[in-house]
């Protein structure tokens, strides 16, 4: 098993709510972490709840939000979120003013990468 210790490394993690800033956001995650973009379908709360409880079904459309994605990405350049909003900034994309969504950064002390090359 190919495998070794990082530290400094930072998990950042991008809720979106809005698709057409999609491909934006995949761009930028993709320049500062170097290609490396995870992307799963997310579920809004109020779904969720609605799709176990039935007699929950009426909330389902109470969210008013239907697009949710979450990508992922592991980087071990500093201040890793100032970088993506100043890329995002120059493709015309005020995330933090838009309500887009969320994005968190998560410092991580160890990281241990297998399959690095």
């Amino acid at each position: 098993m190919n495998g070794s210790m990082k530290t400094g490394m930072h998990l950042v993690v991008v809720v979106l709510f809005d698709d057409s800033a999609l491909g934006d956001i995949i761009l930028g995650l993709t320049s500062i972490s170097g290609g490396f973009v995870t992307m799963i379908d997310g579920v809004s709360g109020t779904e969720n709840l609605s799709q176990a409880i039935p007699m929950f079904a009426e909330f389902a459309d109470m969210g008013g939000r239907r697009f949710c994605k979450v990508l992922f990405t592991c980087i071990s350049k500093p201040n890793p979120v100032d970088n993506l909003l100043e890329i995002l900034s120059e493709g015309g994309i005020d995330f933090a003013q838009s309500g887009y969504g969320e994005i968190y950064d998560v410092p991580l002390d160890q990281a241990f990468i297998i399959g690095e090359e």
